[in-house]
């Protein structure tokens, strides 16, 4: 009896070399990117210092960053400082007093930064970065 070659031999070496280029594809490139197997610095949070100045003590206040309550208490000192670690770009900043029935908001830098609120005459206004 004469043996016959399998067809099927044939197929299965072609996937084998598929999947060993396949593979060989995707460790460069991860290589490429992640060259020392780490990801980029940067965790790609914003970080914030929220500086409640002035015009504050004694007011109930709750800060909203992009529909996000980061913080909410009663403020018992003449100034606070509360920081802030925000994900993605433009972030919005809402300066919610319950008690006053006000709310205010404000336009984040993307970079992140230090960010100065005051309240005068029931308004709040930034002072700066």
């Amino acid at each position: 009896m004469r043996k016959r070659s399998n067809p099927n031999k044939g197929v299965m070496l072609g996937i084998m070399a598929m999947a060993i280029v396949v593979l060989a594809v995707v460790v460069v490139f991860w290589m490429w990117c992640f060259p020392d197997g780490k990801s980029k610095p940067g965790d790609g949070l914003a970080h914030y210092q929220v500086v409640l100045a002035e015009g504050f003590k004694g007011d109930s206040v709750m800060l909203q960053v992009n529909d996000s309550t980061m913080w909410a208490r009663r403020v018992v000192s003449d100034s606070l400082e509360v920081p802030l670690a925000v994900a993605g770009e433009g972030n919005l900043l809402m300066v919610a007093r319950p008690e006053a029935d006000r709310v205010s908001s404000f336009e984040l830098p993307d970079e992140g930064g230090r960010v100065v609120l005051r309240q005068r005459d029931g308004e709040v206004r930034m002072d700066g970065f």
